[in-house]
C-alpha cells in the first residue's frame, strides 16, 4: 500500500510542478513582451481544437548576438541558445531552464549598456 502513496505522492508533485512551470512560462513570456519590444516573439497555441483557452508555446528573444528560445511540446520544456554571426546562426546550445536564464540575462545586462552608450552618443552629438 505505501508504494501506491508514493506512487500518488510523487504524481501530484509532477502536476505541481507542471502547473507552476506553465504560469511561471506565461508569466515570463508577458513580462518579456512588455520590456523588450522588438526583440521577443511569442507564439501561442489553443489548448485544444474548440478551447479559447491559449497557452505559450515559443519564446524567443534577440539579443543582438545571439537568440533564446523557449518551446514546450505538452509537459516537455527545451531551452536553447543560439550564437549568430553576422546573422548566421554558428551554433546552437540546448540549456537548463536555470542556465538559460542566467546567460540571458547577462546578454540583456549587455544589450542594455550597450544601448545605454549608444544613446548618450546620440544625446551628445545631438546637444553639440
Amino acid at each position: 500500500m505505501d508504494e501506491i502513496d508514493g506512487f500518488d505522492l510523487h504524481a501530484a508533485w509532477v502536476r505541481r510542478a507542471q502547473t507552476d512551470l506553465t504560469a511561471f512560462i506565461e508569466a515570463l513570456a508577458v513580462r518579456l513582451e512588455t520590456a523588450l519590444p522588438g526583440h521577443v516573439e511569442i507564439e501561442r497555441k489553443r489548448d485544444g481544437l474548440l478551447s479559447s483557452r491559449k497557452h505559450v508555446s515559443r519564446i524567443s528573444i534577440s539579443t543582438g548576438g545571439g537568440r533564446y528560445g523557449l518551446s514546450t511540446r505538452g509537459a516537455e520544456v527545451e531551452v536553447t541558445r543560439q550564437h549568430e554571426v553576422r546573422g548566421i546562426v554558428v551554433r546552437t546550445e540546448t540549456m537548463t531552464i536555470s542556465d538559460w536564464l542566467g546567460a540571458l540575462q547577462k546578454d540583456l545586462r549587455n544589450l542594455s549598456g550597450t544601448m545605454t552608450d549608444a544613446s548618450q552618443v546620440l544625446h551628445e552629438f545631438l546637444t553639440s
